[in-house]
Parts: C-alpha cells; structure tokens; sequence
C-alpha cells in the first residue's frame, strides 16, 4: 500500500482549513475582554502573512497580539466609539424617515460609515506592519490607513463587502444572525481574516 503523501494538494489545502479555523478560535478567546479585539485582529493579520513562513500558528498569534497590543487598544477604542456612532445616527435617521434636512444628515451619515469601513479595513494591518511600533500612534495609524484604503480602493471596497456580512444578516433578521453566527464561532472571523489578507497583498503601499 501506498503512504499518504502529505505535500498532495488536497492535504494541504485541508492544513490550510485547519490554520484558519485555529486562528479563529484564537481571535474569539483573546476578543472576549472586548478592548483587545484590535490587538487580536492586528495578531491575525500577522499570523496569515508568518505561516507562510512556515511559522506556527500559536506562536505567531501570541507574539503579535503580545508586541501590537500597547499600540492596538486606543485605534480600536476609537474606531469603536465612532463606529458606535455612526450606527445609532443610521438607527435614528431610519426611525425619522429621510425626508428633507435628515435625508441630507443621512446621506452625510451613510458616507462617513463607508469612511470608517474603509479605515476599519486598513487599521490593524498598519499597527502590525513593520514599521517601528513606538511610531505607531493613533492619528498616525488612522492617517495611513485612510491613505492606502483609497489609493487601493477597488480592493478596498471588497473588503468592506466582506467585513460587512455579519452587519448585513442583522438587518436581515433572525433567521440569517441564526445562520452565521455557528459560522463565525467556528471559521467566520478567520476566512475574512485570510481573504482580507490575500487582499493586502496586493495593494499598494506606496
């Protein structure tokens, strides 16, 4: 009999269904204090590109949650607060109708959500590049991500498609939040985090 060649496509893609599928288990365990959730989105970016590597997915994880935590928690502090924002105005405006002066509120509101979406984007791989990280500091961070996110706004705007399904199946309602909330606990955050990154990489830094 045969041995089981472990380099056949197949295995390898299924190691690769096994990274992302930890990775997302690592990214809900070190989300669950709520402020770190940026430090834990920075750390999955950063795994995805040293496992190519052929770094581990454990080390690679909790070295760069550990080294991007500091500059992490106040550009996510931030994004949280204004994105939290943004939504309670968008849930107002739908409440009030879009006629006259809150139809133009509204539109203004909608674009500066599309803003921080494509910001949101851009954010967490910026903390984690490598770039020294006692220059990473928030206006910094914002700044460069609103920079690439429009210098590479094709990518950009698929990206914003993609992290904006779990948002999308709450609008729907209950049954499409009853759909993807098993896919989320179990490999969600972590193929959007791995097609996000495949993303990243080709877009333009400079």
């Amino acid at each position: 009999m045969k041995k089981l060649n472990v380099e056949n496509p197949f295995f390898e893609f299924m190691g690769s269904i096994g990274d992302v599928m930890l990775v997302n288990l690592l990214f809900l365990i070190f989300s669950i204090p709520v402020v770190t959730i940026g430090a834990s989105y920075a750390a999955m970016y950063e795994t995805f590109r040293e496992l190519r590597e052929g770094k581990t997915v454990f080390r690679s994880f909790f070295t760069a949650f550990k080294g991007t935590l500091r500059n992490s928690v106040p550009v996510w502090l931030f994004l949280l607060l204004t994105g939290s924002v943004l939504v309670f105005d968008i849930t107002f405006l739908v409440r009030v109708g879009s006629q006259g002066f809150w139809s133009v509120v509204g539109m203004v509101t909608g674009c500066l959500l599309l803003l921080w979406g494509m910001v949101f984007c851009y954010a967490f791989p910026v903390v984690v590049s490598r770039e020294k990280t006692s220059e990473m500091h928030l206006k910094r961070v914002l700044a460069r991500a609103l920079y690439l996110a429009i210098r590479n706004l094709p990518y950009t705007l698929v990206m914003v498609l993609l992290n904006s399904i779990p948002a999308a199946c709450m609008v729907l309602g209950d049954v499409f939040v009853g759909m993807i909330v098993p896919i989320y606990i179990i490999v969600g955050f972590g193929a959007t985090g791995y097609l996000n990154h495949l993303l990243l990489d080709r877009c333009r830094e400079d």
